[in-house]
């Protein structure tokens, strides 16, 4: 005969109705979570995506500068925009949307 210990009562339909509902939540709290970090990344590409089009703008800009007054050394300006755009390419590839 095997020890007490051994033995096991199968679940009842409520037991296995009870932990059915318990998962149910667990995962509705993940699904809640999952959505929120979603729009999170999707207001991080959003703000990284402005940054770069600002960025654009502003290299324009000092094109345009650099055609009304060509004796402007503007050298430290380029550089400026350089490293910003460079930076905002290295946040945007963190920062891209999760797939679907």
């Amino acid at each position: 005969m095997a020890p007490a210990a051994a033995l096991t009562m199968p679940a009842t339909l409520d037991q296995i109705l009870a932990a059915i509902n318990s998962v149910n939540r667990k995962l509705d709290v993940i699904v809640s979570q999952q959505d929120e970090l979603n729009a999170d990344v999707q207001a991080v590409q959003q703000a990284v995506d402005d940054l770069g089009a600002a960025a654009t703008a502003i290299e324009a800009e000092i094109a345009a500068l650099k055609a009304a007054n060509p004796a402007l050394d503007l050298t430290a300006l380029d550089t400026a925009v350089g490293s910003l755009k460079t930076a905002v390419s290295g946040v945007s590839a963190i920062a891209a949307p999760p797939a679907a």
